[in-house]
């Protein structure tokens, strides 16, 4: 007799390393700006980075977002532990679609702070009134000529990267395996044709044609495997 199995080891690489980049990515900046003030040319800048406990949305809104982050990240590593030891067909599907429901919540992080990075105008003005895409042209202007600069911060890099790998391995398919029960030891079989004298070896399990079952030379012994 035998049954199928399932193996998640892959999908649960993936999804612990994903949650180890997406879980440092708190400790770094997830934005930093630098902005040239009057005496630019006598090198004088003014200089800010913002981390994601105070992650700025288009409109001017913010909020710490870092609670979040980690409580996904948590999820997502307790989930591939679940996948390294599920074996179980269709349990591992529920881990997965559970997995995908904290993915989303950080890919909705990771856009809204890509979208202020992609038009930072839009944190202070409205680009669909004329006075916001005046705004948006001024700052536009002022990175073209190199009085400010908005770049994302490492933090964002690994929030990005480390919800790619965990998605990846939410796709990964799981692996299928069969293992077959074994009889127990000395089972009652006659001998193969020509038993006499036959020395210990694989041979055809008669009660499973798929299989061959090791002969001690005078029993047939419970070990038994996949023919081939």
């Amino acid at each position: 007799m035998d049954h199928q199995t399932r193996n998640h080891s892959a999908a649960g690489v993936a999804l612990l390393s994903g949650a180890a980049a997406v879980a440092f990515s708190t400790t770094q900046t997830w934005v930093d700006a630098t902005g040239a003030a009057w005496g630019r040319f006598d090198g004088v800048t003014v200089a800010g980075s913002l981390g994601f406990d105070r992650l700025l949305a288009p409109g001017g809104q913010y909020g710490n977002v870092e609670p979040l982050i980690l409580g996904c990240a948590a999820a997502l590593a307790v989930l591939a532990l679940l996948l390294f030891v599920t074996r179980v067909p269709g349990l591992g599907v529920l881990w997965r679609v559970l997995a995908l429901a904290a993915l989303v919540l950080l890919g909705l992080t990771a856009v809204t702070a890509w979208s202020v990075v992609n038009d930072p105008a839009s944190v202070v003005a409205d680009p669909d009134t004329l006075a916001g895409q005046g705004f948006e042209t001024g700052v536009a202007l002022l990175e073209a000529l190199g009085f400010a600069v908005v770049e994302p911060g490492v933090g964002l890099w690994l929030l990005t990267a480390g919800s790619a790998i965990a998605g990846i391995g939410v796709l990964v398919p799981a692996t299928r395996s069969r293992t077959v029960a074994a009889l127990p030891h000395a089972v009652s079989m006659p001998p193969p044709p020509g038993a006499g004298g036959l020395p210990p070896g694989w041979y055809p399990d008669q009660f499973d044609p798929r299989c061959v079952r090791f002969f001690d030379g005078r029993h047939w012994t419970g070990a038994t495997r996949i023919s081939g």
